[in-house]
């Protein structure tokens, strides 16, 4: 994901990555804020959703995933998740293969169009999170992020009452 950045700028990066989700971690304050902000989860520009991405993100740093880990990682449904890799084959982004291991299991994994379309779009949202942030210091990334957190943890109260 940094590997366009140097290791000062690695080293830099770290609150922020960390703290924003950019690193894959699943407990970043950008993956909650993405979760509350599902049901506008429309098709972009490329057609794919943010559950998509999201979902294909995950499938780039595995490798090869099944659809449960999938559903997982973009926090969705199994059901929901196996409509998405429908969709996915059918585009010709993901193929599905029995494993070879247990043929009970489907795993799945980026075809090279996927794997071009995954790095396109990790390019342009990691520069759009540096010009969104270059004039940004850490300090206040690391400040933001604790409001925000604070914010998640009411919507996730909202109904507990």
């Amino acid at each position: 994901m940094l590997g366009e950045f140097s290791n000062a700028d690695r080293a830099r990066s770290l609150p922020r990555a960390s703290v924003l989700g950019a690193s894959g971690s699943r407990r970043g304050v950008v993956a909650g804020l993405q979760r509350r902000l599902r049901s506008r989860d429309k098709a972009t520009v490329d057609g794919l959703t943010i559950g998509q991405i999201r979902a294909l993100m995950a499938l780039k740093r595995k490798s090869e995933a099944t659809a449960g880990d999938l559903a997982r990682a973009a926090d969705v449904t199994p059901a929901t998740m196996t409509a998405m890799l429908d969709q996915l084959d059918g585009a010709g982004i993901v193929v599905r293969a029995r494993s070879d291991h247990d043929r009970r299991v489907v795993m799945v994994s980026l075809t090279e169009h996927g794997q071009a379309l995954v790095a396109k779009r990790r390019r342009a949202w990691e520069a759009r999170w540096r010009e969104a942030l270059a004039d940004v210091s850490d300090d206040e990334v690391l400040a933001a992020a604790a409001v925000m957190r604070r914010i998640a943890g009411l919507f996730d109260s909202v109904g507990a009452d």
